[in-house]
């Protein structure tokens, strides 16, 4: 009768502990990311400076606390995203719509100071700019391509 017990205690603890490891397996994906990148011009032609940032736009229902940024390199730019939590973080941007924005960083260089170009303020600004982009699973050709303006 004892050992009897005792199997079944195991068997239930066996149980437990997999439905245990099922459920942290399913909480361990977190937000599911998609790659964005794209190419940044100023009137036409590409940037070699600042970063492209996307800012979730609540107005369209995206309530994420993240923030996504790149560097934009020779008019190219490769979205990571920052996040409150570490699932939140990582490359990739989670789906939905975000309003986009041109940040210049801090100038830390003194003996080569960076050329900040000519953009026009609304495009600093995530309750001023024009520009909006929504991420999706499978994007249209040039989906991401970011066109400032003077």
């Amino acid at each position: 009768m004892i050992a009897l017990k005792l199997v079944r205690r195991g068997r239930l603890s066996v149980a437990i502990l997999g439905a245990l490891a099922l459920t942290s397996v399913a909480g361990c994906g977190g937000v599911k990311h998609v790659s964005v990148a794209g190419t940044a011009t100023l009137d036409g032609q590409p940037l070699n400076v600042g970063q492209v940032v996307f800012t979730p736009d609540t107005a369209k229902g995206n309530t994420h606390r993240i923030t996504c940024r790149s560097r934009i390199k020779d008019g190219h730019y490769d979205l990571e995203t920052d996040g409150v939590t570490r699932a939140e973080s990582g490359s990739g941007v989670p789906l939905g719509w975000y309003k986009v924005t041109f940040r210049m960083p801090a100038d830390t260089s003194k003996k080569h100071p960076i050329v900040e170009p000519n953009i026009s303020g609304k495009f600093m600004d995530p309750d001023k700019t024009p520009l909006s982009v929504e991420v999706k699973d499978y994007p249209e050709p040039g989906a991401y391509d970011i066109k400032f303006t003077k």
